[in-house]
């Protein structure tokens, strides 16, 4: 509903693809008149000389004349109807466009040769429609509901696409789409157990998702920093807490293996003639690999809840493990049978450090922040 039915704009644009193919004499018989009409002069400024096209337009024009005004008529009988003024001020605003489309058209005005604009009909329409949807969407407003102000700002944009700036409109739709907004606070608990753990990165990362992935233009999250800063009263809670972070016992294990590798030069003959011809065979090694491993694993605990109520609206707890590992290796035999990786591992003596419990917390984190972004994704679809 961001583009509104205004000036017709999509109307107008969906009859002019589609105009090419048709001389109008199909929507004159289904009584959409306007259409017809832009249909016809399309049709006559490729084809000038189409018969078809020429009756359908001067059968349409004349009623689409009566049918703007008797509609006009009535809608400004029927004062229940909440947007009248909007409507007659389309079927005027679709009169002018047909008159438009004609002075583009020299076979057309053969046809119409003068066609009507209804500009005074029009302005006044226009002010009384801008009035119209503004008044609407006041009442909206006084509502108080978070899906009333959803109403009143889209009203709102329509008074101002109406005419741009009407009264007070730039300011009334900031304050309709602040009622509108669903004010969600990010916040996250300390990570518990015995390390020294900051998780202040993983809330950055869900932040960006906000801001990159949640195209809301009703949702807005905020840091509890924020919430403090700007006295906020959200509508709703997202607490993120890590449960049970932990780090194994680093682990060693070793494993011996034959490697051998084939069609390797293991040396040369002479013929009988004297020639020198190399020896093909098998290498063989025994290589032994010992690898290292240590594990880490926690849980996360998301949960949605109301500010108001403190009622859990939503929770999901999402179980990780991160396992680092190295290695390396010795061999007995010929080095030959070795691969290039094998290789490198035998020019170590030891494994490397193991990380900190902080790059091993960053990493456990991976798969569980794809994990939750698809839950807040789900939660908040049809917000």
């Amino acid at each position: 509903m961001k583009l509104f039915n205004v000036i017709g704009t999509l109307a107008i644009a969906g009859v002019l693809l589609t105009a090419c193919k048709s001389t109008g004499q199909k929507a004159l018989s289904k009584g959409d008149y306007y259409t017809a009409c832009l249909q016809a002069i399309e049709k006559l400024r490729s084809s000038p000389n189409n018969a078809k096209a020429a009756s359908a337009l001067e059968q349409a024009y004349p009623l689409a004349i009566d049918y703007t005004q008797r509609e006009a008529e009535r809608l400004l009988a029927s004062p229940s109807n909440p947007q009248r003024f909007l409507t007659i001020f389309n079927l005027y605003n679709q009169m002018n466009n047909i008159a438009v489309q004609l002075s583009r058209c020299p076979a057309g005005l053969q046809v119409i040769p003068h066609a009507d604009y209804y500009t005074s009909q029009l302005e006044s329409a226009r002010n009384m429609a801008a009035e119209e949807s503004y008044q609407i969407a006041e009442n909206h407003l006084r509502l108080g509901t978070r899906q009333a102000a959803k109403d009143a700002y889209l009203q709102f944009q329509q008074a101002n696409s109406i005419i741009p700036g009407y009264k007070d409109v730039t300011e009334k739709l900031q304050e309709a789409k602040w009622q509108a907004t669903l004010k969600v606070v990010l916040e996250q608990v300390p990570v518990e157990g015995q390390y020294k753990i900051s998780a202040d990165f993983f809330q950055i990362k869900v932040f960006e998702y906000f801001s990159t992935s949640i195209r809301n233009e009703f949702i807005r999250v905020f840091s509890p920093e924020e919430a403090e800063t700007h006295k906020l009263q959200p509508d709703q809670l997202i607490r993120l807490r890590f449960l049970d972070f932990t780090v194994g016992q680093l682990s060693e294990s070793k494993n011996t293996r034959e490697v051998r590798r084939d069609s390797v030069i293991t040396g040369t003959y002479k013929d009988t003639k004297g020639v020198d011809h190399i020896v093909y065979g098998t290498v063989k090694a025994k290589l032994t690999t010992h690898t290292v491993k240590l594990s880490s694993g926690g849980i996360l605990e998301a949960s949605i809840i109301s500010y108001a109520s403190s009622t859990v609206l939503s929770q999901q707890r999402f179980p990780g493990t991160y396992v680092w590992s190295d290695a390396w290796a010795s061999f007995n035999g010929d080095e030959r049978a070795l691969s290039q990786k094998e290789r490198n591992m035998c020019k170590r003596t030891e494994h490397s450090p193991a990380p900190p419990p902080q790059e091993l917390f960053v990493q456990f984190t991976v798969p569980i922040y794809a994990n939750l972004t698809k839950f807040i994704q789900n939660y908040y679809r049809n917000y």
